[in-house]
């Protein structure tokens, strides 16, 4: 036998582990875990259905105000003509609107079930379109147009620097 104490507290319990690790499988030869559960959210009540219908109905049929970027009042508009705004790009997130129900100003976004009414999926494919087939070509064909003016006039300022 050893004349040793045995080991107490911390020391002991590493020394302990130790010897558990080692009789371990590898990490690599670990079973992986199987897929998770998909996610389910909470179970709503009647009650609480019939509060979140009320509350996209009244969104859907109030009438709206927004500020344009002159920060100059614009409405009212009801949500077709917010979706067409969308669409268009005069209106974003963070845009401040005005309805019957809130005190003051807000930004879109702050509005929690006017963002997914107006971002329907029409609304996201016209979006997506008119950015894609409208907006790139008519930017890259301008900065096409300017480097070509660019390139024709001496920059003075550039020069007499050096």
């Amino acid at each position: 036998m050893s004349d040793a104490p045995p080991a107490v507290g911390k020391a002991a319990a590493k020394a302990g582990s130790k010897g558990k690790k080692a009789s371990k499988k590898p990490a690599a030869a670990a079973e992986p875990e199987g897929p998770r559960p998909p996610f389910k959210p909470a179970k709503m009540t009647h009650y609480d259905r019939q509060v979140v219908d009320y509350v996209r109905t009244a969104t859907a049929k109030n009438i709206w105000y927004y500020r344009d970027r002159l920060s100059t009042p614009r409405g009212p508009c009801s949500l077709p003509v917010l979706r067409e705004a969308w669409t268009q790009g005069v209106i974003d997130e963070n845009t401040l609107v005005w309805g019957q129900g809130l005190a003051d100003w807000l930004p879109v976004r702050n509005v929690r079930t006017l963002v997914p009414q107006i971002r329907t999926v029409e609304v996201q494919i016209a979006t997506w379109m008119k950015k894609t087939f409208g907006l790139k070509p008519a930017l890259a064909r301008a900065r096409k147009e300017r480097a070509e003016q660019r390139a024709g006039q001496l920059n003075s300022q550039v020069d007499s620097m050096y």
